[in-house]
């Protein structure tokens, strides 16, 4: 009989906690679809800068789509980076300029990208055997010549 009894408060934790989860998830829901729509309404600065940096380095770029992703990837981390301070859109705009030159003209990683870097950037693959300077490198004997 006791084991019954205490089985009972038991069903009814769990219930609540059941209850409490669903509203996290509603609560994690609907901080989700806030989050989407603050990211699509700067679109318009996605569009405006891949355009502008497709059409003066895509000699040197996987694709417009490569580039797109990266830049909207950079418009997010940039909206996590925004602490209230001024023009948010101003911001941004500041934001993904710098980031992008960064990546293009100095060969950064994106912010925030550690483990898994990735870049718009081709990098055309060079044999060694092509390379004098690397042959040189990894085969000298340690003689200047």
């Amino acid at each position: 009989m006791e084991q019954q009894n205490e089985q009972k408060p038991v069903e009814k934790q769990f219930a609540e906690g059941e209850c409490k989860e669903k509203a996290l998830t509603e609560e994690t829901l609907e901080d989700t679809k806030q989050w989407h729509s603050k990211v699509l309404s700067y679109k318009h600065l996605v569009r405006r800068w891949t355009a502008y940096f497709w059409g003066i380095n895509k000699a040197f770029l996987y694709s417009y789509e490569d580039l797109e992703q990266t830049i909207w990837y950079i418009l997010m981390v940039g909206l996590q980076e925004f602490d209230g301070r001024g023009d948010e859109e101003q911001f941004l705009n500041w934001y993904i300029r710098n980031k992008v030159v960064s990546i293009m003209m100095y060969g950064k990683k994106p912010p925030k990208c550690t483990h898994l870097p990735f870049t718009p950037i081709r990098f055309d693959y060079v044999s060694p055997d092509e390379l004098a300077e690397v042959n040189e490198l990894f085969y000298s004997d340690g003689e200047d010549d």
